[in-house]
């Protein structure tokens, strides 16, 4: 048995009518469509799914069906974060005699700050309130940055990761 000289590729165009351009990108060529929408989309565009590629749109379509905060907890979690992260660093200040201090109660007040806006907000999700407690515990502890930088260096670190994780991982 012989195998032939050339094998046609059936996903290669025939003709110039079965080029397809990618509508983010319409220089770009591609054989690719959304497989939810058709889009035709170029490689940079695609997003792989457990159901095959789709384009942003459709992700983000469909990833805004999980997000029901309102413009309400956005302003709660900037204000209690604020607030909380003032005091807890204040504390952390004033404890500056003992480096270990920082280290252990920095997570456990972020921790903390993040379990008091999750329920505050009754357990709603914004694609952006991880974000935006984690510049409120910034902000709020940066008052108290120049009465001791190192622990309040600690803290900023350890709380702002703990608060924006607890936040985001609803632990």
């Amino acid at each position: 048995m012989t195998l032939p000289d050339r094998v046609e590729d059936p996903v290669q165009p025939n003709d110039e009518a079965d080029i397809l351009f990618c509508t983010v990108h319409p220089t770009v060529e591609t054989m690719l469509r959304c497989n939810r929408c058709g889009r035709p989309m170029c490689a940079k565009c695609a997003i792989r799914t457990p159901v095959g590629y789709r384009c942003k749109e459709c992700v983000r379509e469909q990833q805004d069906r999980f997000f029901d905060a309102q413009m309400l907890d956005y302003f709660m979690a900037i204000g209690i974060s604020l607030v909380m992260s003032f005091f807890a660093a204040v504390i952390i200040a004033r404890f500056s005699f003992f480096f270990l201090i920082p280290i252990f109660l920095s997570p456990a007040a972020g921790t903390a700050i993040g379990s008091v806006i999750w329920s505050m907000t009754k357990k709603r999700r914004g694609r952006y309130t991880a974000y935006v407690v984690g510049a409120g515990v910034v902000m709020g502890a940066l008052p108290v940055l120049p009465a001791s930088p190192l622990m309040v260096g600690i803290y900023l670190v350890l709380a702002t990761g703990a608060a924006v994780a607890r936040f985001r991982l609803n632990l």
